[in-house]
C-alpha cells in the first residue's frame, strides 16, 4: 500500500525537474520605425485657460427692517486657485446706526437653491446652520443675490443684489 503514494510522489518531483517549454520570444524589431506623430500643444496655456480671481468682492445695499438699509461689503477668498471653498470677510454697515459690524469665517459652495437645482450657491457659514447665509450667484460672478433661510429669493421689490466692487 505504502509503494503507490511513494511511486507517484516520485514522478511529480521528477516531473517537476524536467524542463519545461521556454515562453516565447518577442518579435524583432522592426528595421525602421515609422516616425511618431507630434503630440499637438495649444499655441499659449496662459491666454486659453480662464482664471480664476483668489478674491470676489461684492458691494450694495440689502434691506433693513427697522432702519434705511445695510450697506454690506462680502469679500470671498478661495483657499487656492480653482478651490469652491475659502474665507469671507462681510461688513455691515446699518445706515443711521454706528460703525460697521465684521464678520469673518468660511465659505463654501453649493450646487441648487430652493427654485433652480443647477443655481450655484455661496453658502458662509456652512458648519453653523444658525449663522449660515446664502448669496446666489449671478452670471460670471458680475453680482449675487440674498436668499432667504429656505433659499429662496427675497420678496420682490427688496434690494437683494450685491455688484462685483473689483
Amino acid at each position: 500500500m505504502m509503494r503507490a503514494p511513494m511511486l507517484l510522489l516520485g514522478l511529480l518531483v521528477l516531473a517537476g525537474c524536467s524542463r519545461g517549454a521556454e515562453p516565447p520570444t518577442a518579435p524583432p524589431p522592426p528595421k525602421f520605425a515609422p516616425p511618431k506623430s507630434p503630440v499637438p500643444q495649444p499655441a499659449d496655456v496662459a491666454l486659453t485657460a480662464q482664471v480664476e480671481p483668489m478674491s470676489l468682492a461684492f458691494a450694495g445695499t440689502l434691506p433693513c427692517a427697522d432702519c434705511p438699509g445695510v450697506r454690506t461689503e462680502l469679500t470671498l477668498t478661495r483657499k487656492a486657485a480653482g478651490w469652491a471653498e475659502g474665507t469671507y470677510r462681510l461688513v455691515e454697515t446699518y445706515l443711521d446706526r454706528g460703525p460697521p459690524i465684521v464678520t469673518k469665517g468660511d465659505w463654501t459652495t453649493l450646487r441648487g437653491d430652493a427654485v433652480d437645482d443647477d443655481a450655484t450657491v455661496y453658502e458662509l457659514n456652512p458648519d453653523d446652520p444658525k449663522r449660515a447665509r446664502h448669496f446666489l450667484r449671478v452670471g460670471d460672478d458680475q453680482a449675487i443675490r440674498t436668499l432667504d433661510g429656505d433659499m429662496k429669493p427675497l420678496p420682490k421689490g427688496l434690494p437683494d443684489t450685491l455688484t462685483r466692487a473689483r
